[in-house]
């Protein structure tokens, strides 16, 4: 939009007249309340209308989150997850919801204070990173912008909320609606006895003193880069109470005095008028699948009621252990309740106490995910097939939200390797594209050393915090789908320096021998018991993968130098990957010593890392094909170890001369790329048939790993992205697709259809038998079986393969 020019915004920083700042006159160190956390600051600027203008621009943004209001209508929430001086700002119209006469702009403002999954602080200037709310509007000829006309509400209704554990970094959310007239949002209410905001002018070293953006400690403030998430009410399918015993303790302990309530009740009645003078109520409502939203109640109440839930994957204490909970203080007569945070689970689990009735009318979640339009399509002469494309849209589908999350449902942190993945099936199921563009952005924030945070932002992306290495490698091979997919010259090249300082942290861990060595961080490789001490064929292969996926872009930038140099490394690599080698065994040591693990893992990072010479790689495809052999074992579903972290399995229990070690859900994207480069594309089909166990316990969303983990995790979504390009076929035959390249390879499959998106229309794909046909906005590449390749121009094609 021309009306948000670089420069000055209109609006001013504006907040209640505390915020975290503790006295201090050193410009240069700025401490933090440490008690000030979780505040949320109420706003409002009513004004005159004598019609609706025919556009409303606006745009807004706030340290940490805001809810935004016009005339009583929710209109947006934001901004997107960000970390230190990574503010990003919304932006919209609002003439729908203007109208003539009186109007006013609510804002529900809240400042985290303490780092969270998906937030962490910038660093504070004497006025500004303590909490903070910046907008603008033009309505007609006139810019509403924030300023003291807005008035403001120090908000008590909320209760202070700090993450609930180290992993599951959720917070619990307690509301007392007695303590807020729900008008508060609408043009009618009297804010009479509101004060005036305050403007937070720019004073720091070098500041400007001006209340207006760009200011310290957030820079140049950018548009969010994704769209606005369409809101979609999923209602619970069943609602069943029971009676329960019920002694409300304090927040912290909702989801454990759920659980036993839970395990106790036969919540089976399905009623929704409820008198609790006979006692409290348990409620568990059944959503029928996992759903990743904003859970929402409507209900009238008569008396003093309140109402404690949490929204989990399952009812027991284990699947409750870790769920979003709230505790919401019911007002007499109609109450609406939106949890803040979004969360996700299967089902909501309430416990009604108090005295009084209370009747639901409404059970829902509010799934407010990344768009996905209509159009692209999977079918095959296997419905299993179709199944297991559909369940993996839907997974990738709960976990894309501001970023790519692990899972809705318990952690919703965006780390940076699970991300691929989910990449990976947006970009072959999804025409909109914003998020696979932006997700490898958000994770571009290399340490000092040059290594990759482990997530995107929020606590664990801090640099004090330890890395996962491996991921980091992953995250080059989403920067490698963006040059195949998008072929955006600029973007690629803006993430190049990130890739680049990634690899140089390898390369100091490179011996003589060309292989990395006892690698520093938290190398996981995957949930397969992997060993990863010392040196690491998984590891090294990867690393590989990585240096050759660099040297590929470099050289499409025209950066020859440094493809050069990455290819170099290469080589020496390959050579001293030889020393993994056990001829005996007929397979690559995940380890340099003699009776070492044989992993799935190694042998598919090798294949994909072009280290395998070519005599080996009908053994290693053998390898991967014998299915029989493998074992499969999550990791972290083993016992811990020493101050409970995960164990290494360096001393296998199992045959590590017939066994080898299977990859879990997340590393088969590698091991299936693998085959299909050894030319056994032909058995994906097959193979992702593997995933079908998994519906038995997850209908509707794949679960983290084999044997257990969340209900959720986009990252064991691969076999919608392969049953795209290698069953069906269909890939990019130049970056950007400016041809597109058609591959089927059906396996034992009769027939197969898609449509897949691409930059410049869909590409429509029917295959039965041999017989192809295909409708295409560019270019066409017809791969047959035996590798030869036809090309016909743009529109409508047909051949034999």
């Amino acid at each position: 939009m021309t009306e948000f020019a670089a420069g000055r915004w209109r609006g001013q920083w504006i907040w209640s007249d505390r915020t975290a700042h503790l006295q201090s006159e050193d410009a240069f160190h700025i401490d933090l309340d440490p008690d000030y956390y979780d505040r949320r600051v109420l706003f409002r600027r009513t004004f005159e209308l004598a019609e609706i203008p025919a556009t409303a621009p606006f745009r807004i943004t706030a340290d940490s989150r805001y809810i935004l209001y016009v005339n009583g209508i929710e209109i947006l929430r934001g901004p997107l997850r960000h970390g230190p001086r990574q503010l990003r700002y919304d932006h919209g119209d609002l003439r729908h919801a203007l109208r003539p006469g009186l109007n006013v702009v609510a804002v529900h403002a809240r400042f985290f204070g303490r780092h969270n999954a998906w937030w962490a602080p910038s660093p504070a200037t004497l006025t500004l990173g303590g909490g903070s709310l910046v907008a603008e509007v033009r309505v007609g000829q006139e810019w509403i912008g924030t300023d003291e006309q807005w008035r403001y509400h120090d908000t008590t209704a909320w209760t202070p909320s700090l993450p609930i554990d180290t992993v599951s970094a959720q917070l619990i959310e307690v509301f007392d609606a007695t303590k807020l007239d729900p008008a508060w949002i609408t043009p009618e209410f009297d804010d009479g006895d509101w004060k005036p905001a305050k403007v937070l002018r720019d004073y720091s070293h070098g500041g400007s003193a001006d209340g207006r953006p760009p200011s310290e400690p957030f820079g140049s403030i950018l548009p969010s880069p994704l769209p606005h998430p369409i809101p979609t009410p999923v209602p619970a399918e069943s609602v069943r109470t029971a009676p329960i015993s019920w002694t409300p303790g304090e927040p912290g302990g909702i989801t454990l005095a759920l659980a036993a309530a839970a395990e106790t009740a036969q919540p089976e009645a399905e009623e929704r008028d409820l008198d609790l003078s006979a006692g409290p109520r348990l409620v568990v409502a059944d959503f029928g699948q996992i759903v990743a939203g904003h859970v929402y109640l409507q209900l009238h109440t008569s008396g003093n009621i309140t109402v404690d839930g949490a929204l989990t994957e399952l009812t027991t204490e284990k699947g409750l252990r870790h769920a979003a909970s709230f505790r919401y203080v019911a007002r007499d007569g109609d109450n609406e309740f939106v949890r803040e945070d979004p969360c996700g689970g299967r089902f909501l689990v309430l416990a009604l106490y108090g005295t009084g009735t209370a009747r639901l009318e409404t059970v829902e979640v509010v799934e407010r995910n990344r768009p996905r339009p209509d159009g692209p399509a999977f079918a095959a002469s296997d419905s299993d097939l179709d199944r297991i494309y559909a369940v993996g849209v839907r997974t990738v589908d709960l976990t894309a939200q501001d970023a790519y999350l692990d899972c809705p449902t318990r952690e919703q942190r965006a780390w940076t390797g699970d991300s691929v993945v989910h990449q990976s099936v947006d970009l072959v199921a999804n025409p909109d594209w914003s998020l696979p563009r932006w997700n490898p952005q958000l994770c571009a924030a290399p340490r000092s050393d040059g290594m990759l945070p482990m997530v995107g932002v929020g606590d664990f992306a801090d640099p004090a915090f330890v890395a996962i290495p491996d991921w980091a490698l992953h995250w080059i091979r989403a920067l490698h789908n963006l040059y195949r997919y998008t072929g955006d010259r600029a973007l690629v090249a803006d993430l190049m320096p990130a890739a680049e300082q990634t690899l140089r942290f390898f390369s100091g861990f490179a011996g003589p021998d060309g292989l990395v060595h006892d690698v520093t961080g938290w190398v996981l490789i995957d949930w397969a018991p992997v060993p990863v001490h010392g040196t690491s064929a998984s590891l090294n292969a990867l690393w590989g993968r990585a240096l050759l996926d660099f040297a590929e872009l470099a050289d499409w930038l025209g950066d020859g130098s440094r493809a050069v140099r990455s290819r170099a490394e290469h080589a020496a690599l390959k050579r001293g990957f030889e020393a993994f080698w056990d001829a005996g065994r007929g397979a690559y040591r995940e380890q340099l010593r003699d009776g070492a693990a044989v992993t799935e893992h190694a042998h598919a990072a090798a294949v994909c890392a072009r280290l395998v010479p070519d005599e080996r790689l009908q053994r290693v495809e053998d390898l991967l094909l014998d299915r029989d052999a493998m074992i499969s074992r999550a990791m972290f579903l083993q016992p811990t170890g020493a101050h409970g972290i995960l164990p290494s399995p360096e001393s296998p229990d199992w045959d590590t001369e017939r066994l080898v070690v299977a990859a879990q859900p997340y590393f088969r994207y590698v091991v299936h790329d693998a085959l299909a480069q050894l030319g056994a594309a032909d058995r994906i089909g097959e193979l992702v048939r593997d995933w079908l166990p998994l519906l038995e316990s997850g209908p509707t969303a794949w679960r983290e790993v084999w044997e257990g983990g969340s209900y959720a995790h986009g990252w064991s979504s691969t076999p919608t992205r392969d049953l795209i390009t290698y069953t069906l076929g269909v890939t990019p035959g130049e970056p950007g697709y400016g041809t597109v390249r058609v591959a089927p390879r059906l396996g034992a499959l009769e027939w197969v259809t898609g449509t897949v998106p691409t930059p410049h229309g869909p590409v429509t794909v029917e295959v039965r038998g041999n017989r192809v046909s295909v409708t295409s906005p560019v270019p066409v590449e017809l791969v047959a079986r035996d590798g030869s390749a036809v090309r016909h121009p743009a529109g409508s094609v047909s051949g034999e393969i």
